[in-house]
């Protein structure tokens, strides 16, 4: 009888501490998503929401004085598609990220391999590498306008030191003319890709190094015993190692070059430069949604922007994953 007493004891107190743990669990769940409210709410009102609205507005001829918004269905991105000007923004928009993306990288792994090398004041060329990133595109681009300048600028008074100098050294060189960097179609993109690698190298310089000290150093010890160069170690070591740091960097910088906007206008003073050649896609629908007010269009311009680039990032994923999935 006593032992039969106990059973049913330890049954009903597994019973109560069951019941007691489900009823917990619940009252967990409730509180998790208590915690987790705000962030909710957040991402509904700022960030799905608008996404929503916008595509809303892309689908009528919503200008900003109009007191009526017809719906026009896809009229919009048919107007886009056949606008020419939208083309250009679009070449221009490929140019830059052509430029931007496999030059910042490439500069970015270069910097991280050589501080990698680096014993003493590693800490301090971190920070001066770095420190363009934290500096507003606004101040970058005001001061890379000065350097621009095409009479006074810093940029073609040392190339003309440079050319002069060659020539005295008895090289057939011509002299050296000023180049026109924002006022020539030519070398407008290329001018602002350029002040774009230095503004942003120093983040991608961080993500890489953090690549490169993960690398376990015993494969590095490895490679010296067998007798590798510096080039046969970053081949088979290093480089393998960082495809998916390179993966990361090279996906956040495709994503960041489409978008660009502030390097143009700025330069340019929102407008789009000589020939439109600093005309992006970004600073395109900016004009026609905020300065024509044309809020529909301008909607339209970003969804197809939002179509490229998520395209683009796909193709990304499915090309280093076929080859991750070659190699293994």
């Amino acid at each position: 009888m006593q032992a039969e007493a106990k059973a049913l004891d330890s049954g009903s107190v597994s019973q109560s501490l069951s019941t007691r743990s489900a009823a917990g669990g619940r009252s967990g769940g409730w509180i998790g998503w208590l915690f987790a409210l705000p962030h909710l709410i957040l991402f509904f009102v700022f960030l799905l929401g608008p996404t929503v609205y916008g595509f809303f507005i892309s689908l009528r001829e919503w200008h900003v004085l109009a007191k009526q918004h017809p719906f026009v269905g896809l009229a919009n991105y048919q107007a886009a598609l056949s606008d020419d000007i939208f083309w250009i923004a679009l070449r221009n928009t490929a140019y830059f990220v052509f430029l931007v993306v496999p030059l910042g990288n490439l500069v970015s792994l270069l910097l991280a391999l050589g501080l990698g090398q680096v014993r003493r004041l590693q800490t301090f060329y971190k920070v001066a590498f770095y420190m363009p990133v934290v500096i507003s595109i606004a101040v970058v681009a005001v001061l890379w306008q000065w350097l621009y300048n095409t009479q006074v600028g810093l940029l073609n008074l040392y190339l003309g030191t440079m050319v002069n100098g060659l020539r005295q050294l008895g090289l057939p060189l011509s002299a050296f003319q000023p180049i026109p960097w924002l006022s020539d179609p030519h070398w407008t993109m290329p001018s602002i890709a350029l002040m774009s690698i230095w503004w942003g190298a120093g983040g991608n310089m961080i993500l890489y190094l953090a690549g490169i000290n993960n690398i376990p150093p015993d494969y590095y010890e490895a490679a010296r015993i067998d007798g590798a160069n510096a080039w046969q170690v970053f081949k088979s070591i290093t480089w393998p190692l960082l495809r998916p740091t390179t993966l990361f960097c090279l996906v956040f910088s495709v994503l960041g070059a489409f978008q660009i906007f502030g390097q143009s206008y700025v330069l340019y003073g929102g407008g789009a430069g000589p020939g439109r050649a600093g005309l992006t896609l970004v600073l395109y629908m900016y004009q026609q949604g905020f300065s024509q007010y044309e809020i529909g269009y301008g909607a339209a311009i970003a969804y197809l922007l939002f179509a490229i680039v998520l395209a683009f990032t796909a193709v990304q994923f499915r090309l280093l994953s076929n080859r991750e999935e070659s190699r293994s």
